[in-house]
């Protein structure tokens, strides 16, 4: 019996669902499919035709240009011509027949430019576009038609021009009886807009009229003369989109709806077969879900429930036919075990080191001998009558006890340990008058940064201990700092004495980490494994001597 809240019921309902979503998408997909063909078709047309209309303006800006130039250049030759005598006429007709040729020369020339002289002479140049018959037709037209005049000098709109059954687009530029001019065939133009493509949609040329100048991949009837006509006669069986051309009318392009569709019922065929298919295969990959995926899960579970009850000796089962992710699965979970295990003992042998490390303090906290000697200074002040010495010291023990009672491994501020070890050097003075000097230095932006409690205190000690000799100065200097190890911010702590230093053979010793609390040196070795605690490091204590007489301790403290 399945579960509802097994995976295999999940999965079940979800592929229903699928399912059913499915179905429920074949049975739209048709009219969504329409409409979303429909839109790109549109989409795409609209941007063919931002092109193609940028194109044309190009091309009309070029006419544009080329005419303009040779306006600028000829005009006073060609308005001085009905002065000239027969031989310069000739030449100067020659000239300007030369100019005209090199504009046609280029790629992007019109199919045709000219010029109208005084006394009706007409100089004109062809592109090789222009068949001779529309040639003769159009210099014919040339030779009869009258341009107006006008004092201005500037270039004149675009005309659309019928000449034997032929649209052309003139543009000219008249001036004191001189007309500059230039002409495109309307068939040249549409078919410039698409050099070397592969663009096989019908495209129609019409005038800001309506009339139809020139079409491509299209048979036009007699009868289509005009845009509407056109688009109302075909609009069944194309999608017809139009955009202006300022220079003269409108582009259109018709696209075949029938080549959008034609392969729309293979993909709805493809839609049914895959939903048949869904309905076949649902049921084997529940089966294989059940074997590959169900039971390793239920054994991971299992062998998760083990653990819970604290068996860590679990081990991959073997002779299993599960899958190779799975049993990496299976080995990732026997490592974590494994780790869990180490983490645990780890944890026991921290607690117990940690433990351990307490005692020690409390022991050091407690000193017998300590207290012994500052009672005996006190005693020995009594008999000399030093009430003011008297009073500092009892103030500076009493300071040192107020600091001690805080508990052992307890974190205080950096401030407070130097105050600490200062106010045990002021015991000593008081011990020992005129033979003790101390310096501390400690910057301000490391004042509030936590350090274990009597980590400098415990340094300051042993130099009392192993540095004061009899009627000689002892000088002890303590600086705090930041610095940077490895990209990592810690404080600094030096403290220097000029004693006797250590011995080459116990600094050896400590080197190699045999050096335990008997080794000659009171509290370094618990030092080193309270900082192993506290920060998980070893190598932040070094100790060696200062030059040739002196012991320096340096330590570093992370700054988290």
């Amino acid at each position: 019996m399945i579960r509802t809240n097994s995976i295999v019921f999940k999965f079940s309902v979800q592929i229903t669902v699928i399912l059913a979503i499915l179905l429920s998408i074949l049975v739209l997909s048709n009219m969504y499919s329409l409409e979303v063909v429909r839109s790109n078709a549109l989409t795409s047309s609209r941007n063919t035709l931002a092109i193609y209309q940028a194109n044309i303006h190009n091309n009309f800006n070029n006419f544009t240009k080329d005419l303009t130039e040779v306006f600028n250049n000829n005009i006073d030759a060609a308005v001085n011509f009905a002065y000239l005598d027969e031989s310069s006429r000739y030449f100067k007709a020659i000239q300007l027949k030369n100019s005209l040729m090199a504009k046609m020369s280029n790629d992007y020339s019109s199919d045709g430019m000219f010029v109208t002289l005084p006394g009706g002479l007409v100089l004109e140049q062809f592109s090789s576009r222009i068949p001779s018959g529309d040639r003769l037709a159009l210099v014919d037209y040339l030779n009869h038609d009258g341009f107006s005049s006008g004092p201005s000098g500037k270039a004149d709109g675009w005309h659309t021009l019928r000449i034997h059954g032929e649209y052309y687009l003139f543009k000219s530029i008249t001036y004191s009886g001189v007309s500059f001019g230039t002409l495109v065939k309307a068939d040249t133009l549409l078919s410039m807009v698409n050099r070397g493509g592969n663009d096989q949609n019908r495209y129609v040329l019409s005038s800001t009229e309506g009339i139809i100048l020139s079409a491509n991949n299209f048979v036009l009837k007699e009868s289509d003369t005009n845009l509407d006509s056109l688009t109302s006669a075909h609009q069944r069986n194309f999608l017809i989109i139009s955009e202006p051309i300022a220079e003269f009318g409108q582009i259109t392009n018709m696209v075949v709806k029938g080549s959008l569709f034609s392969g729309f019922k293979l993909i709805q065929w493809s839609f049914a077969l895959l939903g048949i298919l869904s309905v076949i295969i649902v049921p084997l990959v529940l089966r294989f879900l059940t074997r590959d995926v169900l039971r390793p899960i239920l054994e991971l579970v299992k062998a998760a429930k083990v653990v819970e009850q604290g068996q860590m000796e679990y081990q991959v089962p073997r002779g299993d036919p599960y899958s190779l992710e799975f049993m990496k699965l299976f080995h990732a979970f026997e490592s974590m075990v494994s780790e869990i295990r180490s983490l645990k003992i780890q944890s026991y042998e921290e607690q117990l080191e940690t433990s351990r490390a307490e005692i020690k303090f409390l022991q050091m906290q407690i000193r017998p001998h300590f207290f012994l000697n500052a009672i005996s200074t006190i005693t020995s002040l009594t008999y000399q009558n030093k009430n003011e010495e008297i009073r500092r010291m009892i103030q500076c023990l009493s300071e040192h006890l107020r600091y001690m009672f805080k508990g052992g491994l307890a974190e205080v501020s950096m401030e407070e340990e130097i105050k600490h070890a200062e106010n045990y050097i002021r015991m000593q003075e008081i011990r020992y008058p005129d033979q003790v000097f101390f310096m501390t230095e400690i910057h301000d932006e490391v004042r509030e940064v936590p350090i274990p409690q009597f980590m400098i205190q415990t340094f300051v000690e042993n130099a009392f201990k192993h540095a004061m000799f009899y009627k000689e100065m002892l000088s002890i200097f303590i600086r705090v700092g930041p610095e940077d190890r490895d990209g990592s911010p810690f404080v600094k702590i030096v403290i220097e004495d000029n004693g006797g230093g250590f011995a080459s053979e116990w600094l050896e010793k400590s080197e190699i980490g045999g050096m335990t609390e008997d080794g000659g040196q009171v509290g370094i070795a618990n030092i080193r494994k309270t900082l192993q605690l506290f920060y998980k490091r070893d190598d932040l204590l070094k100790l060696s001597n200062a030059g040739e007489t002196g012991a320096r301790v340096e330590l570093w403290i992370p700054i988290q």
